[in-house]
């Protein structure tokens, strides 16, 4: 017998094996893709169908217990029905007992706590209390369990293998709304994640543990969190705190009504909480809270693709009038953001690359070059800015006009962003106004890691987070 000893978190992201209980032969069911998914995304090709009735599933060895299967198995995926899931607890009690692996426990079985009845929320603690009673840690139930695109590792049902990966990591008490995010940027390329965790019931791992882990890991470069009860506020914003010295943290926090509260209870059997407490308590650690789905998406994706800006100076480069004022209503309104001053000299170096009906520096840190331009245009511009160290932050504006092409529009852009060192980037978001017509635009920006919107006042809403993150670290420093 081997001594109990507590699984680490790590045996969620690296994990020698991964053992699939209930898994299924039928096509299209969700039991058959977290198998499909699982496989296709690992890098060891350690992946343990069990299902007492089969032999044999998409050509993998199917075992009739957790107990028969001869490897080591790190990571157990229990997406049996609730009425069968104690007995396979027990399994993995015992195998902790007796080979010392099956540490790490994702439960996508629903029909727990969440079901609001005594019999669910029983049933819950017992199949948690048992697992834990060997030293195994649990993430769910009623979870989509992790993925990892480094490590090579899916429980999922609902993460493409062909996911890109970057430096997001996503953990959300929901996985459907985390999904959502992936599938929304996936024709553009908009995101790439590194790691993702759908926690469900919450009933063991939390966000407290996730965040002290993902703090140290060397893959992620921002943790988007979406929330809807904590168990331990407190606990949770003091470690935040600590993180967002290191990383940036975005935050979407559901149940900001007594209605919605009670959504979020008969989801994840959370408790929403007081919302301006919670309001303050995000400020006070360095979160940043978005106030909408679209803001939470794009911060997390621009954290990860951009630099930070050195202060709160932002110039708009633009070649439509209407939009710009939009965009800049929303970022001076916040208090944070003011326009960047352009010298004289600045000013004159613009004037030589554009037409004289240019609108140069009216108001100051306004730059319309109107719609006579050439992609050559964008990039001399653009490179001036970029090299200006009176300039923190740049949101470029076009509806892209019919003589440029997407190809000669993504060039001049990225050669002007290029134009300067690592050290002297800063932050440059392009709004392209035009949906679908400028998709062959966006998606070769975006491979090549800038960032670009649909709407001026989203990018706006973004620059006045990397602004605000910004300027809390230096003040933390």
């Amino acid at each position: 017998m081997v001594e109990a000893v507590t699984a680490k978190i790590d045996d969620f992201f690296q994990p020698r094996g991964i053992a699939i209980i209930g898994a299924s032969a039928t096509p299209g069911s969700p039991n058959n893709q977290i198998l499909q998914f699982a496989r296709q995304m690992s890098i060891n090709g350690n992946v343990y169908p069990v299902n007492p009735t089969k032999n044999e599933i998409a050509g993998l060895t199917c075992y009739p217990s957790l107990l028969s299967i001869p490897a080591p198995v790190d990571l157990v995926v229990l997406a049996v029905g609730p009425q069968n899931s104690l007995s396979v607890a027990r399994e993995i009690q015992k195998r902790r007992e007796e080979k010392g692996d099956a540490g790490a426990v994702t439960i996508v079985t629903a029909g727990f706590k969440e079901m609001g009845t005594a019999a669910g929320e029983q049933l819950q603690n017992e199949l948690i209390a048992t697992i834990k009673k060997s030293g195994a840690r649990v993430i769910g139930p009623n979870c989509q369990g992790v993925a990892d695109t480094v490590n090579g590792v899916n429980t999922t049902f609902s993460v493409p293998p062909n996911t890109p990966r970057g430096g997001v990591t996503i953990i959300s008490q929901s996985g459907a709304f985390a999904t959502s995010f992936l599938r929304w940027a996936s024709d553009q390329r908009l995101v790439g994640i590194n790691k993702f965790v759908s926690l469900g019931n919450m009933a063991d791992v939390d966000f407290r543990e996730l965040l002290t882990y993902m703090a140290d890991d060397a893959n992620t470069k921002v943790i988007s969190m979406y929330l809807e009860g904590i168990n331990d506020a407190r606990g949770l914003f003091d470690i935040a705190a600590k993180v967002t010295a290191k990383k940036p943290i975005v935050a979407i926090k559901a149940g900001k009504t007594a209605m919605g509260t009670n959504v979020a209870q008969s989801h994840t059997a959370s408790i929403a909480g007081n919302n301006d407490i919670y309001d303050g308590a995000f400020r006070q650690a360095g979160i940043i809270r978005a106030q909408s789905v679209a803001e939470f998406y794009h911060t997390s994706r621009v954290f990860d693709k951009m630099p930070l800006p050195k202060g709160n100076r932002i110039c708009i480069l633009t070649v439509v009038g209407g939009p710009s004022t939009i965009c800049v209503d929303e970022l001076v309104a916040t208090g944070e953001i003011t326009l960047a001053h352009l010298s004289d000299e600045l000013k004159q170096e613009i004037a030589g690359h554009l037409a004289a009906s240019a609108n140069i520096g009216n108001p100051d840190g306004y730059i319309d070059m109107t719609a006579s331009v050439t992609p050559k245009m964008h990039a001399d511009v653009l490179t001036l800015l970029m090299r200006d160290d009176g300039i923190d932050g740049i949101i470029f504006m076009t509806t892209p006009p019919g003589f440029i092409k997407d190809e000669e529009l993504a060039a001049a852009l990225l050669a002007g962003y290029n134009s300067v060192p690592e050290g002297k980037k800063k932050p440059l978001l392009s709004v392209m106004l035009a949906g679908n017509a400028v998709a062959k635009c966006r998606k070769i920006l975006e491979e090549e890691g800038l960032p670009t919107f649909e709407f001026p006042d989203d990018a706006a809403r973004v620059m006045v987070n990397m602004v605000r993150y910004s300027a809390y670290r230096q003040r933390n420093s």
